[in-house]
Order: structure tokens, then sequence, then C-alpha cells
């Protein structure tokens, strides 16, 4: 169990220590169709989520960019290690053993329409992340859960901007 001590540190510099920070990441996809279901994306590094190995972070916002325009509903899911949820444009099919890694699952269903592309935005979700011994990144992968197919016509169509409150 976590040995907290919630007088370690005073209110000046627990928010003086915070850093809050937006990072970009791209999903990494094919051109293939990815049925209902299925894995858009198996997880990519976020470098510097966290400000100390092993350290924590909180997930505050997420923005998901679709150059494609599809706005198609996505489970975007972050792990604590690089892991494989399954085949890209397969069926989830991870071990047990890659549950244990998963540290928060965010679900995209709305977006606004930019004609062109479409944007969707999370906010206020306050997912705690926590790295690994001996890295200060987090991974995230995306699901799709669109209810059928969904296709990209590029491998870097799907972006994302993070909001994290660093400790």
């Amino acid at each position: 169990m976590a040995d907290t001590d919630i007088f370690k540190y005073s209110t000046n510099e627990r928010l003086g220590k915070m850093d809050v920070d937006l990072i970009d990441v791209d999903l990494v996809t094919d051109t293939d169709a990815t049925a209902d279901n299925g894995v858009i994306s198996n997880p990519v590094e976020i470098a510097n989520a966290v400000s100390v190995n092993a350290g924590t972070s909180i997930l505050q916002s997420v923005q998901l960019i679709d150059d494609d325009d599809d706005g198609a509903v996505i489970d975007l899911v972050f792990t604590q290690v690089s892991t494989n949820l399954g085949t890209v444009n397969g069926a989830i099919d991870a071990a047990d053993s890659v549950a244990a890694s998963i540290l928060g699952v965010v679900s995209i269903t709305s977006y606004f329409d930019g004609i062109a592309w479409q944007i969707a935005q999370k906010t206020n979700i306050g997912l705690v992340l926590k790295a690994a011994a001996s890295t200060k990144s987090i991974y995230v992968g995306a699901i799709n859960r669109n209810g059928g197919a969904v296709t990209k016509t590029a491998a870097d169509d799907l972006h994302l901007r993070l909001g994290i409150v660093k400790d």
C-alpha cells in the first residue's frame, strides 16, 4: 500500500511544484478497415508524461483531432508500459496480463465537425497516471467502438493533445 504524507509539502510548495503541460501525440494507424471492437492503434509512447521516473500525473483533458472526418466513437486506453492490445485492425485479443498495466480508459463519443476534419474534447477527466519504475513515459492506444468499421486514409490521421498536471 502506498504511503502518503499529506504534510510533506506546504500549500505553496505543492502548488509551486505542479507542472501543467500539453503533450501532442500521433496515434499510429493504417489504411485498412478496423471493425467494431478492433484495435485502431496499439499503445504509443507519451514521453515525459510524468516529471520523474515512476512518477505520477493527472490526465485532465484530451483533444482528439481526426483528419479523416470520421467522428468515430473511440476508446483511448492508457497503459503503464508498452503493450499489445491485439493486431491493428483485428479484434482486441490482449493477454490477461495486459489488464494489469491499464491505467484507465477515456471514451471519445462526440465531435465538433470542421467539415474536412473533426475534433473531440474531454475535460475534467482526473485520471491518475503512474509511470513504470525506470521511465517518465505513459502509453495510449485506441479501440474502435463506433458500431461499424472505420478506415483511416493515412498512418497519422488521429492526433491527441493531452492536458496533464504533473507531480
